[in-house]
């Protein structure tokens, strides 16, 4: 299906990118992963409907709702910007009055780095929505989380900052496990997939 179709099934409104820049320095702009990629990752890298994916810089909610629908996940979006979550929240209204069994999405307005990681969410996705100072934040509360509650979390990057990787490679205890490329598109337009399970590393 095209982005026409996918937000109509979905009933929901995510197609138009940011114009001029965020409030933040830290922030990047709001930009929507294409469902064409989308979709190349829901057959590379299926989820169970047990799954909890956060997305952080979540914009209009375009891939909590599609991963809802799509896995009956729970998926959480958390988005720092109040107009965008503003029209999330009404995403959120017209995709339950016609999806309302499928999964579960939740939308938390704030700061990512200041965000709780629930003790269940064990998938993280990242469209470079911020600066790497606070993805090494987020990563950090991450990785508390796990060491308060062990369990195999993994993170999702797509388009993946050089900085990101990076910091993943050298000074975390996630490990790259895969990728998922796009047919015809530039080597950097990939979904990188990095691992952190506590029973398994020495971190």
């Amino acid at each position: 299906m095209n982005e026409q179709q996918y937000e109509q099934l979905l009933q929901i409104e995510t197609a138009k990118p940011q114009q001029g820049f965020p409030s933040s320095a830290e922030y990047h702009r709001y930009e929507p992963t294409p469902y064409e990629a989308l979709d190349l990752l829901r057959d590379a890298y299926p989820l169970e409907s047990t799954d909890t994916i956060v997305d952080f810089g979540s914009g209009k909610g375009r891939l909590p709702f599609y991963l809802a629908y799509t896995f009956r996940v729970r998926a959480i979006g958390v988005e720092m910007d109040g107009g965008f979550h503003e029209e999330a929240l009404q995403n959120w209204m017209s995709y339950t009055k016609k999806h309302r069994n499928r999964g579960s999405v939740q939308l938390e307005q704030g700061f990512a780095e200041g965000f709780m990681i629930p003790p269940d969410a064990n998938r993280f996705y990242f469209f470079n929505p911020f600066s790497v100072n606070v993805f090494r934040q987020v990563i950090a509360n991450i990785i508390e989380s796990v060491e308060i509650d062990p369990r195999s979390v993994d993170v999702i990057l797509y388009y993946p900052a050089d900085e990101y990787l990076h910091y993943l490679n050298d000074e975390t205890p996630f490990q790259y496990i895969q990728t998922v490329r796009l047919p015809l598109k530039n080597l950097h337009e990939r979904f990188l997939i990095y691992r952190f399970d506590m029973m398994e590393s020495s971190w």
